[in-house]
């Protein structure tokens, strides 16, 4: 059984979504990690400088990524 690893960010389901997706998709990311800038998105999208989401953050981000129709390998690089 593979457990899944938050430390290496969501950018595996990120690049998944589908263009027309991904300006929405990045919004419900946002606001289900409760940020409001682009650097400490992407610290969490690539598991940079030890951005790691809790487990709340990371319930409410694969619920985004199931919206979009992204339900597998949403976790790592």
């Amino acid at each position: 059984m593979t457990e899944t690893t938050y430390k290496d960010g969501f950018n595996a389901g990120f690049v998944q979504l589908q263009v027309k997706d991904v300006e929405a998709a990045t919004a419900e990311l946002w606001a289900a990690l409760g940020i409001n800038n682009r650097t400490s998105f992407i610290q969490y999208r690539y598991g940079k400088d030890g951005k790691e989401p809790k487990a709340s953050q990371a319930a409410a981000i694969e619920a985004v990524f199931n919206k979009y129709g992204v339900t597998k390998n949403i976790w790592g690089k």
